[in-house]
């Protein structure tokens, strides 16, 4: 996998890291997502991993910088 700038190399690619983020309504929420290097590997610069939650699981999509910009204009 290839290194990322400025962070260092995962001890373990399948190591999971928790985040808290905001819902689809641009509200803040207590339920976590999570994402492991691993998810990170076909990213390519200038994109922004997504992470919907669907009924109990997840799911990651990675977006170009602009369409995430264009997501957080229509919800606002």
């Amino acid at each position: 996998m290839p290194a990322l700038v400025g962070v260092p190399p995962p001890p373990d690619a399948y190591a999971a890291f928790r985040q808290i983020g905001v819902a689809s309504d641009n509200s803040f929420t207590s339920q976590s997502v999570t994402f492991r290097f691993i998810d990170l590997e076909d990213m390519q610069p200038g994109s922004v991993l997504i992470t919907d939650v669907v009924g109990n699981g997840e799911e990651h999509r990675s977006v170009s910088v602009d369409e995430f910009d264009s997501l957080g204009k229509h919800l606002c």
